[in-house]
């Protein structure tokens, strides 16, 4: 028969430390904590009587039989320790159980200690002590200066060294614990969902504070920091005996019943250098959590808006009220709006027997709030969506009117581009001109010439001076006087039979700012001195 493997021993202290915080989570918690505060408290060992007598002047009053199970139940998790007197015991009775006198163990003293100061009391932001991190700056800069030319050598530590190794530290410890409070405040408010204003205000003072000038300096003194500590890698063994060496308790520190001050061991300096590395250390951590938390405020932000704004309740109730007074579909629209949709709803079975089976929302059970309403921040309507509406007919009709229009357009198009100077034109292609002509009377005059271009179609100003330039339209033409339009495609000259119908015209250069055009409506030919309808001048501005 092969014999058992041998299992690797747990380590003892660490499964001890385990099972004393197991008072902290037990039904019967607040008695454990209670009782442990007085024993903490005390000086001296108590009694079960005694313990008893301290609850009640606390408020507290369990009865000394009660009081004695939960100290027992202490003493076997690790937290309180027992001692029996018998130097002075006489009888039997008195090395009883109920003559025991307790203490708070060490373990017991510790885990009290984290209780009261960090899952007890509320969370106090306090500000980054950004002169901590210059010191700490200054102070690694200075040793690396100091000691990072030459082979490590003990020599070289002098009381200046030691000086600079105890202010990092210092400034250390308070600088991280001042960061993770910080950190704690901001994930505490960035994870909920139903900030009020106020905190959500604060919420903001936070993001808007840290990330303008604390992260910026702790990313550009973390740089500092690691850069110097890299520096002083080698040295980090002979940094922290040196400390330990100028302890007033190196002897006990030596035998082992103390442990050295943080930057006595190599591990601390490593410990130091993971907290300042650019990606994983914890000013990189403290910047990722405020871009995480920028979300989160802006979803409390977005809810607060609509609920003060137009998208209220109450605003919802009357646009609901006036909906369904439609008399064919009214009906129809309530039942959609409040129709019971029991697979829509947040539920629950609750915990008490008298509620029913059913109970109702404010008095059943709370449930955790889901996952895309807490990161978020939205809510669809209830019941199932509406189909979306069929607009294929819809849209096969806009295309069709719009590729008629732009197949009208183009015709416009070649018939203008075809035609001659003063000849008449139908009315869609007149129009089309006329947009073109428009734009060039805005235009600058360059020498004779000024040219715009409208919906595919240039046209160009010609100066001549002398004659009347005409636009002629069924029942409307435009007049141009010492002007010539030549109408071609953008970036093309006019057709030769355009050019030719002014062979022999003179051109000057354009003087004025403005051109003139001439609009009225005509029944007879279109010439200016025939024309007996009212004449409406127009400048178009050439700027």
């Amino acid at each position: 028969m092969a014999p058992e493997e041998e299992k690797p021993a747990a380590d003892d202290s660490v499964a001890d430390a385990r099972e004393v915080v197991g008072y902290l989570v037990r039904p019967e918690a607040g008695d454990y904590i209670a009782i442990m505060d007085v024993l903490e408290g005390s000086v001296t060992d108590l009694t079960v009587s005694e313990v008893a007598t301290a609850l009640a002047a606390g408020g507290l009053r369990l009865d000394a039989r009660l009081v004695e199970k939960r100290l027992d139940a202490l003493k076997d998790i690790g937290a309180a320790s027992v001692r029996s007197d018998t130097s002075h015991a006489r009888r039997y009775a008195e090395i009883l159980a109920r003559n025991w006198r307790y203490t708070a163990s060490p373990a017991g003293r510790h885990v009290q200690r984290f209780y009261r100061q960090v899952l007890a009391g509320t969370v106090t932001v306090r500000e980054i002590p950004i002169v901590s991190l210059s010191r700490i700056v200054a102070h690694l800069e200075q040793l690396a200066v100091a000691l990072g030319a030459g082979e490590p050598d003990v020599g070289r530590l002098d009381a200046v060294v030691l000086d600079a190794v105890s202010a990092v530290f210092t400034s250390h410890d308070d600088l991280d614990a001042a960061l993770v409070g910080a950190e704690d405040a901001l994930i505490g408010l960035a994870d909920r969902f139903d900030l009020d204003e106020e905190h959500t205000n604060d919420l903001k003072g936070l993001l808007v504070d840290y990330a303008t000038r604390v992260a910026a300096e702790l990313d550009s003194g973390s740089a500092r920091a690691a850069a110097a500590l890299t520096a002083l890698r080698p040295w980090f063994a002979l940094l922290a005996q040196a400390a330990v060496d100028a302890s007033q308790a190196r002897d006990l520190i030596a035998a082992g019943a103390l442990s050295a001050s943080r930057g006595g061991r190599a591990e601390d300096w490593e410990g130091l250098r993971a907290w300042f590395d650019a990606r994983t250390g914890r000013a990189a951590r403290f910047s990722l959590r405020l871009v995480r938390a920028l979300p989160g405020m802006h979803a409390n932000l977005r809810r607060l808006h609509s609920s003060a704004g137009t998208a209220s309740t109450r605003s919802r109730a009357l646009a609901l009220a006036r909906a369904v007074l439609t008399p064919e579909i009214g009906v129809q629209i309530f039942q959609a709006a409040v129709g019971d949709h029991s697979w829509r709803k947040l539920y629950g079975q609750a915990d008490e027997d008298d509620m029913g089976r059913n109970p109702s929302w404010r008095g059943g059970p709370q449930i955790p709030v889901p996952t895309l309403l807490r990161t978020a921040g939205r809510s669809g309507p209830r019941g199932r969506g509406a189909a979306p509406r069929d607009d294929t007919v819809a849209k096969a009709q806009v295309a069709e009117a719009r590729a008629r229009r732009q197949a009208g357009h183009q015709r416009a198009l070649a018939t203008v581009l075809a035609s001659l100077p003063g000849q008449r034109l139908d009315e869609e292609a007149a129009r089309a001109a006329l947009a073109a002509l428009m734009t060039a009377a805005r235009a600058s005059a360059t020498g004779p010439r000024r040219t715009g271009t409208s919906g595919g179609l240039a046209c160009t100003l010609v100066h001549t001076g002398t004659g009347t330039g005409t636009l002629n339209a069924p029942t409307w033409h435009v007049l141009m006087p010492g002007r010539i339009p030549l109408f071609h495609r953008p970036g093309q000259r006019p057709s030769t039979a355009a050019l030719a119908a002014l062979a022999g015209t003179t051109t000057t250069d354009d003087p004025s700012a403005h051109t003139t055009l001439y609009i009225t409506s005509h029944t007879g030919p279109s010439t200016l001195d025939n024309d007996t309808s009212t004449l409406v001048p127009r400048q178009e501005g050439a700027a």
